[in-house]
């Protein structure tokens, strides 16, 4: 066994083996890889000492053979994060929950002469309520119903708790949403990073793990069980009464996050087609699920997904919307985009790898939405003015900061309508009396750059950022074009475009369709919905109407490969310049 220990946060670890950014996640300080460990990122970067040598290394390539200490930097010891939470559903809430409870006395559970106690139940419940009914002192019991199931047996009268919880499963974060059942109140929500970056910022890296590495597909399935399983206990602690009586958990995700917590070997989705293991809504007990901080006989649903990497989130994002919008446009923007057009009571869906950019991965100075992010950019007037999550000192650039960034660049005449980044010389003869000027220089590597901020730590966008943003944003604007071509649609038919997402919830929308981003929808049209996967998956759990309107939905789902659509290839060429 070997002693890595975390100096700053002073915590120390013992491992047999294997690399230090998985110590580092043993310790619970999980370390950003946006390329998944193959040491290509360097956001992995960390400082060690053994002995007397103190050195800089990559942590997904530096293998732990020995004690060792590292020095975390803030960055990567805050476990802080702007998660996006909350969203609006569009129409009037319902509190009809599939789960209830109801208390008997024993004399009404007596039953006549020769007839049995209970019409039906799963053994494991008769033999729980066979030992309920041999306690003579024992006057009340409380059954636990989904629909007319019996799930479980409670000694005395429960029936005045009962909760839900809602679980947003995405590749970045988790979102648990703690509910009331009986008076459909949201009583807490709890959020965290999602431990699997680790292996990787991208579904394609986790599956990659999967595949590839020996017992890879376990570690990715057991990590998330234990984020949940921390969530759910978190949740506990500040809730009383929460876990005892937490009987119906509803999950959303996409299609490799539903096969990871299934523990579903993910093969299918390494290459075309891109089939899963199952698309229809997986049910099981808590126990079988392997959610162990609840009642074993707790309803684990995982909704549905609608197609290859269109996943169970896009169908809770859509149970959140209005029901009788018609000729409405989603698009959950994140490292892999899925758009939904609802067209005549039916839903053609698709999804588009955008890359990591959006979300600060694959960017010299990327980072995820926490203290330090810079998430609003001007630069009217020749000012650079920079908007930073917590008000301390910039130190990186977050995926609404980018995509300001690029767009104030291009107003400032520093970008051409092709993305080249003029050099400073370039600049300055067509904009001779700029004072940006003096923010255009070189990084290290010699590559074009304009600096938001100097000294040790300098925050700024290179000319590959700017490549690795088009790259994002043609992706998006040729999937949802090709869509409303195919069903002979112009943006201006659309009647309106729900943004969802974290990035799609911080986006500057005028940016967004200044840089081509988004078809040119009316402004007014355009709707920021928040966490609509986390609302959607909520509704689902206050409302079995909509739970089967979510069970419903692929059958009136149609999916497009765009990988095969002549009009998304075009368009992807087309939509690359601004």
């Amino acid at each position: 066994m070997y002693r890595v220990r975390l100096v700053n946060e002073n915590v120390t670890v013992s491992v047999t083996g294997g690399t230090l950014a998985q110590a580092c996640a043993a310790a619970g300080y999980p370390i950003e890889q946006v390329c998944g460990g193959r040491g290509a990122c360097g956001k992995c970067r960390v400082e060690i000492s053994r002995g007397s040598v103190r050195e800089t290394v990559l942590a997904c390539r530096e293998t732990v053979l020995g004690d060792v200490e590292v020095y975390l930097t803030p960055e990567q010891a805050s476990r802080q994060v702007a998660i996006v939470t909350e969203g609006e559903a569009a129409w009037n809430r319902v509190l009809c929950p599939q789960v209830s409870k109801r208390c008997r006395t024993r004399r009404e559970l007596v039953p006549e002469h020769g007839r049995a106690c209970l019409p039906r139940g799963e053994p494991a419940v008769l033999r729980r309520f066979a030992r309920l009914m041999g306690e003579p002192d024992l006057d009340r019991m409380t059954f636990v119903y989904a629909g007319d199931r019996l799930l479980e047996v409670e000694p005395g009268d429960t029936a005045g708790q009962l909760y839900g919880a809602a679980v947003d499963i995405g590749t970045t974060t988790l979102v648990l949403y703690a509910c009331d059942l009986l008076h459909g109140k949201l009583c807490r929500t709890e959020s965290a990073l999602n431990g699997q970056a680790v292996w990787g910022a991208d579904v394609v890296s986790r599956i990659r793990h999967a595949l590839e590495e020996p017992g890879g597909l376990e570690e990715l399935h057991e990590s998330l069980l234990r984020d949940i399983n921390s969530l759910l206990e978190k949740t506990g602690r500040e809730l009383p009464g929460f876990l005892e009586n937490l009987y119906h958990i509803v999950l959303c995700g996409n299609s490799v996050m539903q096969h990871l917590f299934w523990g579903l070997h993910p093969g299918g989705l390494a290459g075309e087609p891109f089939c899963t293991v199952t698309a229809a809504p997986v049910r099981a007990a808590a126990e079988a699920a392997g959610l162990t901080a609840v009642p074993a006989r707790c309803l684990v649903e995982f909704l549905p997904l609608l197609g290859g990497f269109v996943g169970a989130d896009t169908t809770a994002a859509l149970i959140s919307l209005p029901e009788e919008r018609e000729d409405c446009l989603l698009v959950d923007l994140g490292t892999n985009g899925e758009i939904a057009l609802k067209r005549r009571g039916r839903y053609i869906v698709a999804s588009t790898a955008c890359g990591p950019a959006l979300e600060g991965g694959s960017i010299a100075c990327g980072m995820r939405g926490a203290p330090g992010a810079v998430e609003r950019v001007s630069l009217r007037d020749g000012q650079v003015r920079l908007e930073v999550i917590g008000g301390g000192p910039a130190r990186g650039l977050c995926g609404s900061g980018i995509l300001d960034a690029t767009a104030e660049l291009l107003r400032a005449g520093i970008l051409d309508s092709t993305g080249r980044m003029r050099t400073r010389e370039e600049y300055c003869r067509e904009y001779p009396h700029s004072p940006l000027a003096e923010h255009m220089g070189c990084d290290k590597r010699g590559e074009r750059a304009f600096f938001f901020t100097r000294g040790d730590r300098p925050v700024y966008l290179t000319q590959h950022d700017v490549r690795q943003v088009q790259l994002a944003k043609s992706a998006i604007r040729a999937g949802c074009e090709a869509l409303l071509e195919r069903e002979g649609m112009r943006p201006a038919e659309v009647t309106a475009l729900y943004l969802a997402g974290a990035f799609g919830s911080c986006a500057d929308v005028d940016n967004a369709l200044y840089l081509g981003l988004l078809p040119p929808v009316f402004r007014e049209k355009i709707h920021s919905v928040g966490n609509a996967a986390g609302v959607g998956a909520r509704l689902c759990l206050l409302d079995r109407r909509q739970l089967e309107r979510a069970k419903a939905l692929p059958a009136q789902t149609e999916h497009v490969e765009l990988a095969a659509s002549p009009r998304f290839s075009e368009g992807y060429i087309q939509f690359m310049g601004f």
